[in-house]
């Protein structure tokens, strides 16, 4: 998980990454998640006259964000010397991209871990704190191999021929690549994949008549797609149940 990830960066001597003050006031010396409730978001939650909280999902975030960024790699993208984690250069932005574009503009942010996490602390802080999160329509889908598979295995999206080159297919006779997440193809495909959780989502709602607040995006992600993307898997490639593209990942991307 993402604790034990910070945890590991914390203690060890070989990471040049040092915990800033807000780190620290966020998840204490511990870095227990407990400490986000008691130092952090009891600052921006708002009580009702009834005295329950409500805080918005941006102070979450924000916590997690900041707190959490010393987990990531020194290779990673970096913008104004800040490294960013689960964000890389695109492509086919740059290709399109105005003469005046600012580089943060070339960018896709996908905080896939971070995101896993926000919803995994949503539904805890709300069942047992009886909190209440608003603004949960702004979290995107997560774009991650089980959701991003299912498009694929499905014929939603393809990789364009020509694109991946020979010596990236470990074996030929699966016909599985096998991709660094800095790849095009890697972040084009998880890039699409969010798009289209949100289509998704949208349609399954307007089949059964639901609105966003009766079928959340998380459920869709939850019981449909993620849940689809690992049953389809195993049906086509059953002796590994592993996704149609490999993702070399080194376990702050997957």
């Amino acid at each position: 998980t993402l604790w034990s990830v910070w945890k590991v960066t914390r203690r060890s001597s070989r990471t040049s990454a040092k915990p800033s003050r807000r780190t620290q006031r966020t998840f204490g010396d511990s870095a227990h998640p407990g400490s986000l409730v008691g130092t952090f978001l009891e600052a921006d939650a708002i009580s009702n006259a009834n005295g329950a909280r409500r805080v918005h999902i941006f102070a979450l975030w924000t916590a997690l964000i900041d707190g959490l960024a010393p987990i990531w790699p020194a290779t990673r993208t970096s913008l104004g010397g800040v490294s960013l984690g689960d964000v890389w250069p695109c492509d086919a932005l740059k290709a399109h991209a105005a003469a005046s574009a600012s580089e943060g503009d070339k960018l896709v942010p996908f905080h896939k871990l971070t995101g896993w996490t926000t919803y995994s602390l949503v539904e805890a802080i709300e069942k047992v704190l009886g909190w209440k999160f608003e603004g949960l329509e702004h979290m995107t889908g997560l774009p991650e191999y089980r959701n991003g598979a299912l498009l694929v295995d499905l014929g939603v999206l393809s990789l364009r021929p020509g694109a991946i080159p020979a010596s990236c297919f470990p074996n030929a006779g699966s016909g599985i690549p096998r991709l660094p997440p800095s790849h095009p193809a890697i972040i084009e495909w998880r890039a699409m994949t969010v798009i289209e959780l949100d289509r998704i989502a949208d349609e399954i709602r307007k089949q059964l008549g639901l609105t966003r607040e009766q079928l959340s995006l998380a459920q869709v992600l939850e019981s449909a797609t993620w849940k689809g993307g690992h049953e389809i898997a195993k049906q086509k490639r059953p002796a590994t149940g592993g996704p149609p593209i490999d993702i070399e990942s080194d376990g702050t991307v997957f």
